[in-house]
């Protein structure tokens, strides 16, 4: 079955925040030499940006470059946009509970499928489960823990934005689960989510 070819324990906290603000990002596979012309300006903002976080450019690129490759360039697709957390926060206080729930079971049912099948071209557990640590790992919504035990996975999602994020999570990231022919039960708190399946 999909869900026991996954790995039995994994933690992941791309919520969280490394020397200098950039996130965890994976370190697998290995690097290849390759030369580039720059544009000036964008190599003086990455020398001064590697230099606030005492990394190096080289460090800095790649960390940039795996953030794009892994996540950034399929978000471009869905028209997705920036903003800073306290604006994002200042919106999902004066939403409606009854408005958040319909938005994100509505964005729940297309958002996640378009990015998954452009990744990975399927739905399924496992995919699902990829698309969730990438939401932390690259767009820092949330830290990500899961863990299986025998036949029963357990995903936590743990974040600072109040309860209303996790009524969000809980019914966007169940219509992705649903997706992929899973029915997990999800415990929302104010700083947490917990999907057991």
């Amino acid at each position: 079955d999909e869900a026991s070819k996954a790995s039995s324990s994994k933690a992941y906290f791309g919520g969280g925040r490394r020397r200098g603000g950039m996130r965890n990002l994976p370190r697998e596979g290995k690097t290849v030499a390759k030369s580039f012309r720059v544009n000036e300006k964008a190599l003086e903002a990455l020398q001064e940006e590697a230099s606030r976080q005492s990394i190096s450019v080289n460090t800095l690129v790649n960390q940039l470059l795996i953030d794009y490759s892994e996540f950034g360039r399929f978000l471009q697709r869905v028209n997705a946009i920036r903003m800073s957390r306290k604006t994002f926060l200042e919106i999902l206080n004066v939403v409606p509970e009854d408005g958040l729930v319909k938005a994100a079971l509505i964005a729940g049912k297309s958002a996640p499928v378009a990015i998954i099948a452009s990744k990975w071209g399927k739905m399924t557990v496992n995919t699902v489960l990829e698309f969730i640590h990438d939401l932390s790992a690259y767009a820092n919504l949330f830290e990500y823990y899961e863990k299986n035990e025998g036949e029963r996975w357990t995903v936590t999602l743990t974040h600072e934005l109040g309860p209303k994020w996790s009524t969000f999570l809980a019914n966007y990231l169940g219509e992705a689960f649903a997706a992929a022919g899973i029915q997990p039960k999800a415990r929302a708190s104010d700083r947490a989510v917990i999907f057991t399946f």
